[in-house]
């Protein structure tokens, strides 16, 4: 993970099943994913297995909303960063984990976002 589009953001937070998003991808509708960290740059989500095959590196994720009442709402754009679970040959899980690198943020969200973010960490340090 050289590049800096591999690289994570070091300042996550792990959330509960309190947080998820939405999306569409190639015209599918996902609602309610949970995700189970989020940092300004990104989250990580887990899908149904079944649904792995569209969750290629690269894929364009459309509409994407943080959902808990804390975080922004603005819809973004945000692309697929690297899946975890799904190789060939290898035994299906029941979730595929899903790495998602957020592309278009609007500045006021990505404040919002930020300042959420430093409150739950400092709030984790207590």
């Amino acid at each position: 993970m050289s590049s800096p589009a591999d690289r994570r953001d070091l300042r996550r937070v792990i959330v509960g099943p309190e947080h998820g998003i939405s999306f569409t991808l190639r015209g599918h509708p996902y609602q309610e994913i949970h995700i189970s960290n989020l940092s300004a740059g990104g989250c990580f989500a887990l899908v149904a297995h079944r649904d792995a095959r569209l969750f290629e590196r690269g894929a364009i994720l459309e509409h994407l909303v943080l959902l808990h009442p804390e975080l922004p709402k603005d819809p973004m754009i945000a692309t697929v960063a690297y899946v975890l679970g799904s190789r060939p040959g290898s035994a299906p899980m029941d979730v595929v984990g899903v790495g998602i690198q957020f592309l278009s943020m609007e500045p006021p969200a990505r404040a919002s976002l930020e300042a959420w973010i430093d409150a739950s960490m400092a709030s984790q340090k207590n």
